[in-house]
């Protein structure tokens, strides 16, 4: 594997230093499928073409990370959940097992080392980071991907019911939130053993657009904590936290949770989150629709310099869409981005 400087420059951006460029991740899954022209189908389940089709478009959009096809709904089928996989798209789940603190309790999380119980995980994301890691031909970051345990807890017992329960029945939903958070990082060790270099977590409903800081606190903090201490207590690697919608009151706390990087959605603004921030580092957040799929690549380097002024030049930023990057996005724009994050400095 050639030493191209993407973990270095990443490194850098982390310990606020500087490296004469801004690093960019792509923030793609199943758009690496598309790009390639294949279906997720062909991806998904066949972990070394979810490293090829990942890794290449990793390279050509000249992204320092990279995150094979993971599909966050496999482990709820490994789980005996109705999930529903469509041959060009994510899974979608019909049904939740949760719904009183009896469930709770006979919820069975299966051992992500042990693959007869859980085949669907191993194929796809043991298998899949074993193969991307294998065929890497340059250092770029590998991406792991699970669930926060709020947004987990989510899908095990329905997301409007969960939150309308932290009102109805908080104990519930916070006993629930505590069993989940073991099991997701009993993932994340795992994915880790399996060649990820960083520790990626994604909590959309733990989003400022759904419950305010106060909840945050309550019932996603300490869980989030837990997760990302235990990964690092396995191997002492880089934390990122990706939550949709505005956080940008949800910062301070996220600053407890022992992440090294927050991911902003473009509803933020990036000025005000890096001084919110403090030492942590930032990514984001490019529109992902407005721009990266909708957009041009000139539009795209304009906005892209754009956030990089406003993020500061003095470390402590990634350049990223504010999500994952849409599935039918261009591939020149999604480059455009990458480009963005060297020409900048070069001019």
């Amino acid at each position: 594997m050639k030493d191209s400087g993407h973990r270095d420059c990443v490194e850098k951006a982390l310990a606020h230093e500087l490296s004469g460029r801004t690093p960019v991740n792509n923030f793609a899954l199943v758009t690496a499928a598309r790009s390639a022209g294949i279906t997720v189908d062909a991806a998904r389940w066949h972990p070394k073409a979810s490293a090829k089709v990942s890794v290449d478009y990793a390279l050509k959009t000249r992204s320092d990370f990279v995150k094979p096809v993971l599909d966050s709904q496999v482990p709820f089928a490994d789980l005996g959940m109705n999930i529903v996989f469509p041959e060009d798209d994510y899974g979608y789940s019909r049904g939740h097992p949760v719904e009183t603190s009896e469930d709770v309790d006979a919820l069975a999380f299966f051992d992500p080392n042990v693959a007869e119980e859980c085949p669907l995980f191993t194929k796809v994301f043991t298998e899949g980071l074993e193969a991307t890691a294998a065929y890497l031909p340059e250092d770029l970051h590998v991406c792991g991907l699970s669930w926060g345990p709020l947004t987990a807890s989510g899908y095990l017992m329905g997301a409007e019911e969960m939150l309308m329960c932290t009102f109805m029945d908080p104990g519930l939903v916070k006993k629930l939130v505590k069993k989940t958070a073991a099991f997701v990082s009993d993932m994340q060790v795992k994915m880790l053993d399996a060649g990820a270099t960083v520790i990626w977590v994604a909590d959309p409903t733990s989003s400022g657009d759904m419950i305010s800081p106060d909840m945050y606190a309550e019932f996603s903090l300490d869980a989030t904590k837990e997760v990302i201490r235990a990964a690092k207590a396995f191997e002492d690697v880089p934390a990122f936290l990706h939550i949709c919608g505005n956080t940008l009151g949800t910062i301070p706390l996220v600053l407890g949770t022992g992440a090294d990087c927050f991911s902003l959605d473009f509803t933020v603004d990036v000025a005000a989150a890096k001084h919110a921030a403090d030492k942590m580092s930032i990514m984001g957040n490019i529109d992902p629709v407005g721009m990266i799929m909708s957009g041009t690549p000139d539009s795209i380097d304009r906005e892209c310099r754009r956030i990089i002024q406003a993020a500061g030049t003095d470390g402590g930023f990634i350049l990223a869409p504010g999500c994952e990057t849409p599935q039918s996005s261009p591939d020149a724009n999604v480059a455009a981005m990458g480009a963005a994050g060297r020409g900048f400095w070069k001019e």
